[in-house]
């Protein structure tokens, strides 16, 4: 019997990656009943000692559970958890809800949900925004599409995990602004870092660089993160990969071409990502790419010693 009291739910966890683990330990933490399940068996033995329920099958995991979260790579990953022959829906019980967090092509999570819908079963999409640490300590922001009554069923289990949650309207409009967030954070990155190299190559120092920066209408959420922490210091920490990076970059473009929306600097942005991931560099922090910068403009983006 699926419970209607949101505390007592039982709930599933499909991808123990960093932004799934994290959020695995925020929700048992938050004294949660999870049943979890990854292809490679290494992060299962710390959730088990966590407290957390270890099953070897995906169709056990969907017996078990009555909201389920999958945090996945890429569409195939998606299609073959939840679609697949010993996937979710093999053993989902009338009102399972799915909790689709992976950044997927939005039009593969429409025909996804669709059938998952026509099965008699649920699924929104809720993609996210922050990083592994923000899951942590529930700071996420969920970019939600779904049907009204799917969210509030689950509105007090993304409310462990999230500081926000923004309702953009149906089945695929939450992976749709994903997308849209995604290009834009990464074009606006890409732009601060070309601004810092050409300031540092003519004799500016990076400080009074991000001072003026930060202080006019060029200001922007990585001139106050990424740049001065990691990339001007070059602690280089695990997070989000170049390999990522560049496969969101080619879901903005395949949307935009299904949507005969050009974009111009999508082409660009993506050609320096190719050049990363051709250089060996795909599993590298997305912050990287400055490297690209300095070795195409002969600096270094650093802060002077």
């Amino acid at each position: 019997m699926i419970k209607t009291n949101e505390n007592e739910l039982k709930i599933g966890l499909v991808g123990l990656g960093q932004m799934g683990s994290a959020m695995g330990r925020r929700l048992l933490k938050a004294g949660n009943q999870i049943t979890v399940y990854n292809r490679s068996p290494g992060p299962l033995e710390e959730f088990v000692s966590l407290g957390a329920i270890r099953v070897s099958d995906l169709k056990s995991l969907a017996e078990k559970t009555d909201l389920i979260f999958t945090v996945l790579s890429d569409t195939p990953d998606v299609e073959e958890v939840i679609l697949g022959n010993k996937g979710l829906l093999m053993g989902s019980h009338p009102g399972t809800l799915i909790v689709e967090c992976s950044t997927i092509d939005p039009h593969a999570s429409l025909r996804i949900g669709d059938t998952v819908r026509k099965s008699g079963f649920r699924m929104l999409d809720a993609p996210i925004g922050g990083r592994p640490m923000q899951a942590e300590q529930g700071q996420l922001v969920f970019m939600v599409g779904a049907l009204p009554d799917d969210l509030e069923y689950a509105r007090t289990t993304l409310l462990k995990l999230s500081s926000k949650i923004v309702y953009c309207g149906g089945p695929s409009m939450g992976i749709a602004m994903k997308v849209v967030n995604n290009l834009l954070g990464q074009s606006i990155q890409l732009m601060d870092l070309e601004a810092i190299s050409l300031g540092i190559k003519a004799g500016l120092d990076p400080k009074t660089i991000l001072e003026v920066l930060t202080s006019t209408a060029a200001d922007n959420i990585a001139l106050h993160t990424k740049i001065p922490n990691s990339i001007l210091t070059g602690k280089y920490l695990p997070g989000f990969s170049i390999k990522n990076a560049h496969k969101d970059q080619g879901l903005a473009h395949t949307m935009a071409s299904r949507l005969g929306v050009p974009l111009f600097t999508l082409g660009q942005v993506r050609h320096l990502y190719s050049i990363a991931m051709a250089k060996g560099l795909e599993h590298q922090p997305n912050e990287i790419i400055a490297k690209i910068i300095e070795q195409l403009s002969g600096t270094e983006i650093r802060y002077l010693e």
